[in-house]
């Protein structure tokens, strides 16, 4: 790999993360690099790899205002967690790896869900992280989930958390789901807080499948038991239909070469 025109973009709110993107942009043009700091030149500028420094919201907001670009990204933790990100202590050393090109790759997929709301009215959300579907009330939502158009649970209670493996780190993991390495593509489906009464039969574990699956949620008791979607975090009120499967759209996030998912995951999670 090797990059001339970069993009590096930073969390203007994080005094931290704007001192080192300035000292890092005066250092690439040290290096004869063409280097913008403006995400609305994505387009038209075309770069070769974006710099994010921020934390993993802010990751998820880039990727979102840049409808998920095929450019590799590579990003610098100024956040609390930082799963996705990379660590501060690489900054010394990355005009060097940008020069030689020494990164590993690390491929996401992008979701996509195909969503009808009450009205009649259609949309269609794109996710890196996840999808959640969730009650708008105080009463539980019910639906009937479908996987590969064979019906699974008729289900009852919170919703669902639908994630890639970049987002099973984030509320997956919170409501009780699995890690999964990103080496693994697939669909997490992790409910939420689930009705255990034996009138709903409501499934009450997380369950993995491929990537190619085509899954449809419907809202039934509509609209007395409305449900939301949320998209990376954007919301959609009112939903009564959901298919979700792969968008075929890639994220490429770049790893300095002694980056190990199980020693991120170890320092992040377990600690020690």
């Amino acid at each position: 790999m090797r990059f001339r025109k970069i993009l590096c973009h930073f969390n203007r709110e994080n005094p931290a993360s704007q001192a080192s993107a300035e000292a890092l942009t005066e250092e690439l043009r040290r290096a004869s690099l063409d280097v913008a700091d403006d995400p609305e030149l994505m387009a038209t500028w075309q770069p070769d790899l974006l710099i994010l420094l921020g934390g993993d919201g802010f990751l998820m907001e880039s990727l979102r205002h840049l409808d998920y670009p095929s450019t590799p990204v590579f990003g610098v933790n100024f956040g609390t967690v930082g799963f996705l990100m990379n660590t501060r202590e690489c900054l010394p050393n990355l005009v060097r790896m940008i020069q030689t090109g020494e990164f590993k790759e690390e491929e996401h997929p992008v979701l996509e869900a195909k969503v009808e709301l009450e009205g009649g009215a259609t949309d269609r959300l794109l996710a890196f992280n996840d999808f959640v579907v969730e009650r708008m009330t105080r009463q539980s939502i019910r639906l009937q989930l479908t996987l590969d158009d064979v019906p699974f649970n008729h289900y009852a209670g919170d919703g669902f958390v639908l994630s890639t493996a970049a987002g099973s780190t984030a509320y997956n993991l919170a409501a009780g789901g699995p890690v999964v390495h990103p080496g693994i593509q697939g669909i997490v489906i992790t409910p939420l807080y689930p009705h255990r009464a034996s009138p709903f039969h409501s499934v009450q574990f997380s369950l993995i499948v491929p990537l190619k699956s085509r899954l449809q949620l419907v809202a039934s008791d509509l609209p007395k038991r409305s449900m939301r979607m949320v998209a990376d975090g954007r919301q959609l009120e009112h939903v009564s239909t959901v298919v979700i499967g792969d968008s075929r759209r890639r994220i490429t996030l770049l790893r300095p070469l002694n980056h190990l998912f199980v020693k991120t995951l170890t320092r992040k999670f377990i600690g020690g």
